[in-house]
């Protein structure tokens, strides 16, 4: 069994996030001693997995929807967690699309920025034009769009 600040020194994770991720049920010790966590060998496994899951862009309820019912139950029950995990997926690779996509709007305008023939954007009409269109409930894009 390990001790919390040995699961740390293994995983790279301070020992107040594991306490956290304890709190949320994200990886739980195995067993107490004397009031401390005790973790088992395979909770360093389970720590890569809460922290690639976030480095991917999951926030801890995602990955604590993720891990839900991560048990050995009957195989009905395995298919329906599969297919959950795969909606999370789902839903995932759809907002980091969208987040892909005003990433690119962002930098269309920040490209217009650095290249306006006014030299400071702030004295550029066409960027002024694009402001003004988005106050009126354009989006980015077609404001953009409209400028040019």
């Amino acid at each position: 069994m390990l001790s919390i600040g040995e699961l740390s020194e293994r995983t790279g994770v301070p020992t107040s996030a594991l306490r956290y991720y304890d709190e949320l049920g994200l990886v739980r010790p195995q067993a107490r001693a004397s009031g401390r966590r005790r973790y088992t060998p395979s909770a360093v496994r389970d720590i890569g997995l809460v922290v690639f899951l976030r480095e991917i862009g999951f926030s801890l309820a995602e990955i604590g929807q993720f891990l839900a019912g991560e048990r050995q139950g009957p195989a009905g029950e395995r298919q329906e967690l599969a297919a959950e995990r795969q909606e999370l997926i789902d839903r995932k690779l759809a907002e980091l699309a969208e987040q892909q996509r005003r990433i690119e709007v962002a930098r269309t305008a920040l490209e217009h920025g650095r290249k306006c023939p006014a030299t400071d954007p702030i004295h550029c009409p066409r960027f002024w034009s694009i402001i003004d269109e988005h106050q009126r409930g354009s989006s980015v894009e077609e404001s953009h769009a409209r400028a040019h």
